[in-house]
């Protein structure tokens, strides 16, 4: 049912734009590529980010049925865009749900930015979410500047807590009013 998800997504946004939107599991040589751009996005917000540690966990979501799971945008050939789909491990999220499963590696290069890419790429990873059974899609950001385009997507704020060192905004995705208010359901 995933792949027929990928493929409804790829038949509207997508190929409406010459893109195509892939599973990480078949694209592992873009591991390094996709590394880099969350290198360099995000180092400064927490020193302990590396290129190794960055690649070895995109590795680990090299799935096409579970989460951990990561997507792909590309433009012809070349990536373009990533969101991944996880679970939250580190010890400052311990009281959020151990079952709940967090949207993260959310990229796109900035020539294709304000174009529609980032959001479908939230739209997907919802779609996902909630085929998997979830109701929230949980995620942080470091940067107070995107908070206002996360409200644009239906996030709602939940806190404000440290995280490496670093003031984190958590947020959530409602999956069922985003499913209501887009007709996303994917269970019809």
């Amino acid at each position: 049912m995933i792949h027929q998800l990928l493929q409804e997504a790829n038949n509207g946004f997508f190929a409406h734009r010459s893109m195509r939107l892939d599973f990480l599991k078949n694209c592992p040589q873009v591991i390094p590529i996709l590394a880099q751009w969350l290198f360099e996005e995000w180092h400064t917000y927490d020193a302990s980010v590396t290129q190794e540690k960055l690649i070895n966990s995109f590795k680990t979501r090299l799935n096409y049925d579970k989460v951990p799971m990561t997507f792909v945008a590309f433009k012809g050939e070349t990536p373009i865009g990533v969101i991944s789909l996880r679970t939250q491990t580190d010890p400052e999220f311990s009281d959020y749900p151990a079952t709940s499963v967090w949207m993260g590696s959310l990229f796109v290069v900035s020539e294709e930015r304000n174009q529609g890419v980032g959001k479908e790429l939230v739209k997907f990873a919802a779609t996902i979410a909630k085929y998997l059974g979830h109701d929230e899609l949980y995620f942080y950001t470091s940067a107070p500047t995107r908070v206002d385009w996360y409200l644009k997507q239906h996030a709602q704020i939940l806190d404000k807590r440290t995280f490496h060192n670093h003031l984190v905004i958590v947020m959530r995705i409602p999956l069922k009013d985003l499913y209501e208010l887009q007709c996303l359901n994917p269970c019809n």
